[in-house]
């Protein structure tokens, strides 16, 4: 597996199998197609944002939260999704995640991965107010972005970065890296995702247990959180 690097001026130099000018211009044009459900609107502008290499952080959360969208006829993160007890949920709705996570508490479960980028409660949950922001497609992504672009600047290296994301053990490292690169692939070269859900036990931040906060970027989180919002209102409505 090649190691990702950004070159200047925010140009992807080299992904898997390596880009040339035919295959730049093919994520070039990917950048513009949109993909379906408010995970997808609010990873793409974090991903302007942050410049984070194209369909990279919509292949994390795919590979996250993924499942097929009757509504959307498109295999999409989803986020009222919960996985507890390396089981995936998919439900219908932020009330009925809420809801699921509160029973789950009250069983005594606490190791939780929750909404589009599967942000793990034990570890992470006390960075959000409440269980409705750490649903919240916008919250839950710009907190993810901050720590997933933490780990890249900590490791110099976007490969090692998404290993770190879901695990600090190497063999769910390689199983999960394999995964996402899979999904990166087909995003940029335009194919169809096949499958109803991914399946992946232990998605998340389950792991990173060493996590601290505020991050460093902490006042680039907010900058995002509001650039978010303030683009994907305007273009989707409310979540």
């Amino acid at each position: 597996m090649r190691v990702l690097t950004i070159c200047a001026g925010f140009i992807l130099c080299m992904a898997i199998g390596g880009l040339g000018p035919s295959s730049a211009r093919a994520s070039a044009d990917q950048e513009t197609r949109p993909q379906a459900g408010p995970c997808a609107a609010a990873i793409s502008v974090a991903e302007r944002a942050r410049n984070i290499p194209v369909h990279l952080l919509q292949a994390i959360s795919l590979t996250e939260s993924g499942r097929w969208s009757a509504d959307d006829d498109a295999f999409v993160a989803w986020p009222w999704t919960v996985m507890a007890e390396g089981r995936g949920r998919y439900l219908p709705s932020k009330e009925a995640a809420i809801a699921e996570v509160q029973a789950l508490k009250a069983k005594g479960i606490t190791n939780i991965d929750v909404g589009c980028m599967q942000v793990n409660l034990y570890y992470h949950g006390s960075n959000f107010d409440d269980l409705n922001e750490a649903f919240d497609p916008v919250h839950n992504v710009a907190y993810a972005t901050s720590f997933l672009m933490d780990l890249r600047h900590k490791r110099n290296s976007w490969t090692r970065a998404v290993k770190e994301y879901h695990s600090t053990n190497r063999e769910r490292q390689q199983l999960y890296q394999d995964r996402v690169m899979t999904m990166w692939d087909a995003l940029k070269k335009g194919r169809p995702i096949a499958g109803k859900e991914t399946g992946i036990a232990e998605v998340g931040l389950t792991y990173m247990s060493n996590a601290q906060w505020p991050p460093k970027n902490y006042h680039q989180q907010k900058q995002l959180e509001a650039a978010i919002r303030g683009r994907v209102m305007s273009g989707s409505g409310q979540f």
